[in-house]
């Protein structure tokens, strides 16, 4: 039996951006207290907190935008990520060619970028866009995989520059140090613990090549 597990959110404990189901909550409460239970998203940890269980808080690992900002259980930070002042510069500027390039009409153009402290994401038509139009999208993440072959060099550009860009939730880009991506820092939170590798199990939805679990 593992004694750790790390979850995905979105897709894999909740919908996105939602509150975990009320069916699912006694088993996930049950499951943290009987194992160790990380939590692993793109997303900030406010948001993270308002889509799982609040009566059992402080019960579960949050590993929050890729990993990228670790919190223990009680709520204390591990380690959190920061890009420098030039490479956030990069980034807008990658955003906007695609956005200029693709120029979707959106409900909001102010909700398509935002700058979680040791992440930046970037979603194509919202981040608070209606859960359904958001999983008809780009379900498979073709569209957002296309973007980026077709920017491949630009993206390796800026990956020798420190800067990771990959698909991510239901109509994301998540952009973050290079090398540090889930994998990264699931590793890292493991070794930092003390555990054993073969202890540990992982549970998510985006788990083929170019997906971000």
């Amino acid at each position: 039996m593992h004694k750790h597990i790390f979850f995905d959110l979105d897709g894999t404990l909740t919908k996105s951006r939602t509150r975990m189901s009320e069916e699912d909550v006694p088993v996930f409460d049950a499951l943290c207290a009987a194992r160790d239970v990380i939590v692993v998203s793109g997303a900030e940890e406010k948001q993270m907190r308002t889509q799982l269980p609040v009566k059992i808080d402080h019960a579960y690992y949050l590993l929050t935008q890729n990993g990228n900002h670790a919190i223990d259980k009680e709520g204390s930070v591990l380690w959190s990520e920061r890009f420098t002042d030039e490479q956030k510069a990069l980034i807008h500027t990658f955003i906007k060619d695609i956005h200029d390039e693709i120029a979707l009409s959106v409900k909001n153009e102010d909700d398509l970028v935002e700058d979680r402290g040791s992440q930046i994401s970037y979603s194509l038509i919202g981040h608070h866009e209606d859960l359904a139009t958001k999983q008809q999208f780009d379900p498979q993440g073709e569209k957002r995989k296309a973007l980026l072959a077709a920017r491949g060099i630009e993206v390796q550009h800026l990956f020798e520059r420190g800067i990771e860009i990959t698909v991510g939730g239901t109509t994301c880009f998540d952009i973050f140090q290079a090398g540090k991506n889930k994998g990264y820092n699931v590793v890292r939170f493991i070794e930092k613990m003390g555990w054993q590798r073969e202890d540990c199990i992982y549970f998510g939805d985006a788990l083929e090549p170019g997906r971000n679990d």
